[in-house]
This record gives C-alpha cells, structure tokens and sequence, in this order.
C-alpha cells in the first residue's frame, strides 16, 4: 500500500534532499557514501534505529500507558510521534501522524511492537531505497 506513495515522494526534491540518509554522513569520510559496505553497514545501523522508536512510541507510550488510559493512549502517541519528524518533508511529517496511529492500534490489539517494527523498517528501507534511485538520474 505504501510502495506507490513512496515512488511518488521519491520524485519530490524535498525528498530527494533528505533521502537517503547516507548522504548526510559523508562530511566523516567520502568512501562512506560510495562503497557499498559502507552504505550496507549505514543502512543496518539505521534500521536498529528504528527498534528503539518502536520500544519507545508503541512499546513504552501506548502498551505500558494502556493500563492507565486503555485505547486512549493511542492519540498522544500519535502527536508525540508526528513531532519527531517536523523538519522531514512535509508529507512524510503529515503521514507520520496517521501512521503513528494506525501503528498504535496494531499494538493495541495485538498486545506487541513487533508487527508495527517490521512495517516501520519496511517503509524507512523503501524510502531509503526511493532516494537512491532518485538520486541516480
């Protein structure tokens, strides 16, 4: 479902300034942007990343806050979430709320982070993927 938002945001240039996120790191040393063990160590090292996000949002802020406010803890999640990525292109910061969300109530119903890391890891590697293909034109 998120492939063809992605091939979409992957032609925007506030996107292709963002994505990947190698690109950022390549002031430390120039070989780390062109060769593949380096990108392929990036890459791993920004998907663990994304396990302390889902520890931290879904994991801390939805299931150990559900006994306090049941479904309600969802919600404040989703705002908190959004938050953390003002200063990312505008779509993907608008989409971060209602993903946050979505990703909430998975965690939710399902009493566990590990559905919503897998599709967290997913879309960030697909994006990841759209920037360098964007990026080679």
């Amino acid at each position: 479902m998120m492939v063809p938002l992605i091939g979409l945001a992957g032609t925007q240039a506030d996107f292709l300034q963002t994505y990947p996120k190698v690109q950022r790191i390549a002031f430390i040393d120039d070989h780390a942007t062109t060769s593949w063990p380096w990108k392929f160590l990036y890459e791993l090292s920004y998907g663990i990343d994304f396990l302390t996000i889902e520890f931290f949002f879904r994991g801390f802020l939805v299931l150990a806050f559900m006994r306090y406010g049941d479904k309600d803890a969802i919600l404040p999640m989703g705002a908190f979430y959004c938050c953390i990525h003002f200063g990312k292109p505008l779509f993907e910061c608008i989409t971060s709320y209602f993903g946050g969300i979505i990703l909430g109530v998975v965690v939710y119903h399902t009493r566990s982070i590990w559905g919503g890391l897998i599709v967290h890891l997913g879309i960030a590697w697909l994006m990841e993927l759209a920037g360098y293909l964007g990026n080679l034109k």
